[in-house]
């Protein structure tokens, strides 16, 4: 049985325990303050004209290439030319033995003397009847074979003649010479290899000086371009063709501008695109055929156009959205159409107003209806804090 001293200390360690209880419950527990709006680099959209410029990959080929190929059947006896060096036209490169066509000549120039010795004879029979022919001193029908002699006699000597320079014909496609001014190619075949007329390549002429671009363009843009074009002369605006750039596969840009020379009749059916080239100068002989670069001009000049960062834009479904900051820095995402990219900019066609701001970076922070703190993006305004 416990004391009473015992009982009274329990209860009084239990009251006390109750009343630090109830002091505790009475005390207001404060919330922990709301975190600061997330920081955002923003931007002002503003207007302006720029040139809407395009870049597209092409390839880089000869104005002139031509494949040499003998014209005579024969074994190469003799290269004239080092591989790489700039050849004249008409210059000597190579020679099929000619000792056949020779051969060919000199039997060609025999018969030629033979009958134009017959031909000689039947005239001077002519020459000889005709004054007996008034006095019957000989018979008509002599006369006449005479002079039929003289007409075939002269139809052979033309035929051989012929024969004659089709044989001095053969002989000089022998002497392989260079058709254009250029650069000569490495040789297809070395010494003493057949050459089959018409078959075998023996190498490849090129001129370098100007050199030529092929591009491609693609349907749409080609309507595009043709609209604008049609609606640029109607308003009497159209000027002259745009003058190309090259860009080279170091990123450089080639220092001599060209321009537009030719568009083909035709799209090509399988791609769907439509072929150009263009012209430019060489004469440092820097591009070669066979060069991959990209051309660049000026499609056309959009006036008060906004051009906005690629990397403000976001990309859902096929749809494109730009994060716009409103009242209260609040942001809301909103539908966008772009057009052409410029660099590192896309055209916006609609969606977007001059002074509205746009959030360039932060995007993952920047969600729909979240307030952020604005800071501007260097270079830009400064972008007001919206009450």
């Amino acid at each position: 049985m416990s004391s009473p001293i015992h009982c009274r200390g329990r209860r009084a360690a239990l009251l006390g325990a109750v009343a630090l209880l109830l002091a505790a419950c009475g005390k207001k527990v404060e919330a922990p303050p709301p975190p600061p709006p997330p920081e955002v680099v923003v931007q002002v959209v503003s207007q302006q004209t720029t040139p809407l410029k395009v870049d597209i990959v092409a390839e880089v080929k000869a104005y002139r290439e031509v494949e040499l190929r003998p014209r005579v059947t024969g074994l190469v006896t003799k290269l004239s030319f080092q591989p790489g060096q700039r050849v004249k036209e008409g210059e000597l490169l190579m020679q099929i033995d000619p000792r056949p066509y020779d051969e060919q000549v000199t039997d060609a120039q025999a018969k030629l003397a033979e009958s134009e010795a017959q031909l000689a004879r039947a005239r001077q029979d002519v020459a000889r009847y005709e004054p007996l022919l008034p006095d019957n001193a000989i018979p008509r029908q002599t006369y006449d074979q005479a002079v039929a002699q003289e007409k075939s006699n002269a139809a052979v000597v033309t035929a051989r003649r012929a024969s004659l320079e089709t044989a001095k014909l053969s002989r000089s496609y022998a002497e392989v010479r260079s058709p254009i001014t250029g650069r000569i190619g490495l040789q297809k075949v070395e010494l003493g290899a057949l050459a089959t007329a018409g078959q075998t390549v023996l190498a490849t002429v090129s001129t370098l000086d100007p050199m030529v671009v092929y591009f491609s363009v693609p349907e749409i843009a080609y309507l595009e371009y043709a609209r604008r074009l049609a609606a640029l002369q109607k308003a009497g605006k159209a000027g002259t063709e745009p003058p190309v750039d090259l860009i080279l596969a170091d990123g450089s840009t080639y220092r001599q501008r060209g321009k537009f020379d030719f568009a083909d009749r035709a799209l090509d059916a399988s791609t769907g695109t439509l072929t150009v080239r263009a012209v430019f100068a060489n004469p440092d002989d820097l591009l070669r055929p066979g060069m991959n670069v990209r051309v660049r001009f000026v499609s056309e000049v959009a006036e008060n156009a906004i051009l906005i960062p690629q990397r403000a834009v976001t990309e859902m479904l096929g749809k494109r959205f730009a994060s716009v900051v409103g009242e209260g820095n609040k942001v809301e995402q909103r539908p966008i159409t772009t057009g052409a990219r410029i660099g590192e900019l896309w055209l916006v066609q609609s969606g977007l107003k001059a002074g509205e701001t746009i959030v360039v970076d932060g995007l993952q922070k920047a969600r729909p209806g979240v307030v952020v703190r604005p800071v501007a993006a260097a270079g830009s305004a400064a972008a007001p804090a919206r009450p």
